[in-house]
Formats: structure tokens, C-alpha cells, sequence
């Protein structure tokens, strides 16, 4: 005789008993590199050269149909608000590239190049990255902090204002009918 198999029941309304197996879990589950030996020390295609101190990174393409834990990763190092094609700026170091790993399908890492010689701390102000990894150091772009003007709010346009100013000027400009009770008395059409 065979071996009864009790491992879980449910009742059903019928008034019958139905047994079943417990179902396999088919969901992705979070691929570990270090335990399969695919993380980045392991890639085969070493980088030739000196390597950077710096990567540029950016998203390039949409990541809402990706898993949980790939947005989780994406909301850790681009924050919340993370949206592709917007530039970060990370350091080259094995905790950081492990980090970055897991992201290599949707994100463009390029090694971050200084042709004019590394930035000290005052030229802060007058940097421009490129997307190409060109970090140049311009001192047109260079302003001073303590002489930009912050708008005041009081003195700004709000948007409900602009919009009426704008509808006020359209309905102006809207044609004129004889039948339309909305014209002005004062106004006559001339043939």
C-alpha cells in the first residue's frame, strides 16, 4: 500500500477535502553574484590601462517593468527621484563597483577624464561634465555665490496669475459675431 501523503488539506464549501502538494515559488528571486562567481573581479574583460578614480554613471533606460530589488538598488544610489538620463558622479572603488554591478543592463558607466588636469577646491564653481567623461575645468562658468540674486517669492508670478493674464489676452483675440451674446454693445461689424 502506498504512503499517504498529509501535508496540507483545505476544505472547500462543497463539503469535500481536497489534498494537495505545497506549490514550488516561481518568483525572481535576487541573484547572487559573489556565491556564482560573477560579480566584477570575476569578469573576463579587464579594463586595460591605468584605471580611473572616478565613473560616470547615468540610467539610460526605463527601469519600471525591472524587480523589486533592481529598484531598490536604483533608489539607494540615485535616491528617489532617479530618472534616465541624469548624470552621477561615483568613485572607482571594489565596494562601489559591487554596488554597481547588479545595474550594468540599465546604466552607462564611462571613467571620468580630466584634460585640463584635476580640479583643486576653488574650481568647484567652474566645472562642466560631459557625457563623453570629459570633466573641464572652465572659468567662464565660474560665478560667485554671494553675487546671484534669488528670486523673491513674493515678487514672482504665480501660475494661476499667468494663466488668467494669458486667457484674459485670448479671449480678446477670439472673433467677433453679431449673434454671439458675448460681444461688447459697443462694437460693430464693418463689411
Amino acid at each position: 500500500m502506498a504512503k499517504v501523503i498529509r501535508n496540507q488539506w483545505v476544505y472547500k464549501k462543497t463539503g469535500h477535502w481536497y489534498r494537495y502538494l505545497p506549490r514550488r515559488n516561481d518568483t525572481s528571486k535576487e541573484f547572487d553574484y559573489e556565491k556564482q562567481m560573477a560579480g566584477p573581479e570575476h569578469f573576463p574583460e579587464k579594463m586595460e590601462g591605468k584605471p580611473p578614480k572616478l565613473w560616470l554613471v547615468w540610467i539610460y533606460r526605463n527601469y519600471s517593468t525591472d524587480s523589486a530589488y533592481i529598484k531598490k538598488k536604483i533608489e539607494k544610489l540615485f535616491g528617489i527621484d532617479a530618472e534616465p538620463g541624469k548624470m552621477f558622479i561615483f568613485k572607482n572603488t571594489a565596494s562601489q563597483n559591487a554596488e554597481l554591478w547588479p545595474l550594468k543592463h540599465i546604466i552607462e558607466v564611462r571613467a571620468l577624464s580630466f584634460p585640463n588636469g584635476e580640479p583643486t577646491i576653488d574650481d568647484v564653481n567652474a566645472l562642466e561634465v560631459f557625457p563623453d567623461g570629459r570633466c573641464v575645468v572652465d572659468k567662464h562658468l565660474a560665478c560667485e555665490p554671494s553675487r546671484l540674486n534669488v528670486v523673491d517669492s513674493q515678487k514672482q508670478m504665480s501660475s494661476s496669475y499667468l494663466c488668467s493674464r494669458l486667457r484674459s489676452r485670448y479671449n480678446k483675440c477670439q472673433d467677433i459675431f453679431e449673434t454671439n451674446v458675448y460681444t461688447a454693445k459697443n462694437v460693430t461689424l464693418i463689411e
